[in-house]
């Protein structure tokens, strides 16, 4: 199968980089990965401001062209041109000041984000990848979504889905995303773990995984020690991973957390079900820190990100690093390959 730097043709939709939050480093590291070898000749455009993108450019890129295109079948073809589309929107978008969280900023996040989303959904763009937005800017901007994930599913009408993080030898898959902690175990049931077993399965079938090994971790510490430490494990995750046998799944658990991603690490399940975003998290993060890919699993489109965030602290000081942009690309760019979409 050939790899996206040979697929380059004039005939290929090319994925849509969102711009994210226009004050944090999604601009810088979008520029400072664009020529990058192992994505450098994948079509692709950038949705988002095309001034900032240009001035970005200039710092740290002075070799790339940036262009304003029109549409995305308007994308250059010349890997060393950056095309960018401004996204379609109803409110004002002017430039933001780098670095500060500030309303503006996430109107320009949503925008981008949404026309990503109707492209990719019309099939004028073989997929999204998503740069960093800050919740916080989001919501005050009026948008009210915990993230990405459900902003972009509420987008695509789908009610079921789910976050996968890929880094390393790991693989994640959360049964509860961006809710606070002691709301965590009310959010654990049957019907969530068993969908998000569903959907593991699912994104293994997107990889091209053969006869996946998935585990589910435990909630509670030692499993919940036969209900002594909580009985979670008993009444909701066990009756979940049952069903998920029943439908031909292959699953174990629920297994204890503090022994599962070790395993996981060495190679002996490919995929774990998390109950919670940091019980998966950090130990991904720890064994791929930078270089984690976001995976939107069971909606209609192909969605990667960065596995991190805006980083208001480091914007323009020249030290970002586009790595996790750089995995999401081309990940997406391999997970075209089996649903390749055409420009008319």
């Amino acid at each position: 199968m050939a790899s996206p730097s040979e697929r380059h043709t004039d005939s290929l939709a090319p994925l849509a980089i969102t711009m994210g939050d226009p004050a944090g480093i999604g601009p810088e590291i979008i520029v400072k990965g664009w020529l990058e070898n192992e994505i450098r000749d994948l079509p692709r455009i950038v949705i988002g401001d095309p001034d900032l993108i240009a001035e970005v450019a200039r710092k740290y890129s002075p070799e790339l062209l940036v262009q304003q295109i029109d549409s995305p079948e308007h994308a250059p073809r010349d890997p060393g041109i950056l095309g960018v589309l401004l996204p379609e929107h109803e409110d004002i978008l002017e430039p933001v000041s780098p670095g500060t969280s500030q309303v503006m900023a996430g109107r320009w996040a949503y925008y981008c984000v949404r026309t990503g989303v109707e492209l990719a959904m019309a099939g004028r763009v073989a997929g999204i990848v998503t740069a960093p937005l800050n919740k916080k800017v989001l919501h005050a901007a009026g948008f009210n979504y915990p993230g990405h994930t459900e902003l972009i599913a509420h987008l695509t009408n789908t009610p079921r889905y789910g976050m996968m993080l890929v880094g390393g030898p790991l693989k994640v898959i959360l049964v509860t995303t961006h809710i606070p902690f002691r709301e965590i175990a009310g959010k654990i049931t049957k019907e969530r773990v068993l969908e998000t077993i569903q959907l593991a399965r699912e994104a293994m079938d997107m990889l091209k995984i053969a006869s996946p090994k998935i585990a589910v971790a435990a909630l509670n510490p030692h499993a919940g020690e036969a209900s002594l430490f909580g009985d979670e494990e008993k009444t909701c995750i066990f009756p979940a991973i049952l069903e998920a046998r029943a439908e031909g799944i292959e699953v174990e658990g629920p297994l204890p957390a503090d022994t599962l991603y070790a395993k996981a690490a060495q190679g002996r399940f490919d995929i774990v079900v998390s109950q919670y975003h940091d019980q998966g998290l950090i130990p991904l993060k720890m064994l791929s820190f930078g270089q984690g890919i976001n995976v939107t699993v069971g909606i209609p489109i192909i969605r990667t990100s960065v596995d991190h965030g805006t980083a208001y602290d480091i914007v323009g000081k020249g030290i970002a690093q586009p790595g996790s942009l750089i995995k999401a690309i081309r990940l997406a760019g391999q997970l075209t390959e089996g649903r390749m979409v055409t420009r008319a």
